[in-house]
């Protein structure tokens, strides 16, 4: 007798996009990328970096998720708890600043939004994000001593000196993400890089 798959693992159920190729943010090359794949190692550079279209699927709710897509699982436990320990220690260095403190804070939901819709890595457009009130030295500081992967600490790094590509995604989710909430605080911005984003600032406008 056959055995019975979850359907949100068994790829009978799938759909034609949940199997795909994104470009390696480094080199370029096109790598294959299935939706539950948390991240892959590029066959040319040895570049590591998150699915940018990750999708949790029932894993989000299932009782059993941790022993159908372990793996899964633990990459996302592992993300909350950096992103969460990340901004209390950055909340910690804005000891007294309470508009800061705000600010990260929209600034973390704006994130998640665009994450959602638009896709790109977790950790790298997350922690860029909560970092922007610290230095560049502050920011390798705390990400050593979070013990983050030297790439994707890398990666971080080169969004918060602005070293990393234009066209790179983690950086346009990040520079929408600051120009929401410049423009939240009247501030003001230039062109938003994603759809999201500029969805968001129109609704809040009206």
């Amino acid at each position: 007798m056959e055995q019975i798959k979850c359907p949100g693992q068994d790829t009978r159920h799938w759909k034609p996009g949940d199997i795909f190729t994104t470009e390696c943010p480094k080199c370029g090359a096109e790598i294959e990328f299935f939706k539950d794949d948390t991240r892959r190692r590029c066959a040319w550079c040895g570049h590591l970096f998150y699915n940018p279209k990750i999708e949790l699927g029932c894993a989000e709710w299932c009782q059993y998720a941790d022993k159908c897509v372990p793996e899964l699982v633990k990459e996302k436990k592992a993300m909350q708890s950096f992103k969460e320990i990340l901004t209390a220690r950055v909340k910690d260095l804005l000891a007294g600043e309470a508009a800061s403190q705000e600010r990260l804070d929209q600034a973390v939901k704006y994130a998640a939004e665009l994450l959602r819709a638009e896709g790109g890595d977790p950790k790298v457009v997350f922690a860029a994000v909560i970092l922007q009130p610290l230095s560049v030295s502050q920011a390798r500081e705390l990400l050593a001593e979070l013990q983050t992967e030297p790439e994707i600490a890398a990666d971080i790094i080169r969004i918060l000196e602005g070293s990393a590509p234009a066209t790179d995604l983690p950086r346009q989710l990040v520079e929408d993400v600051m120009a929401l909430v410049q423009e939240k605080t009247g501030e003001e911005v230039g062109r938003f890089h994603t759809r999201t984003a500029r969805c968001l600032a129109e609704s809040r406008r009206r």
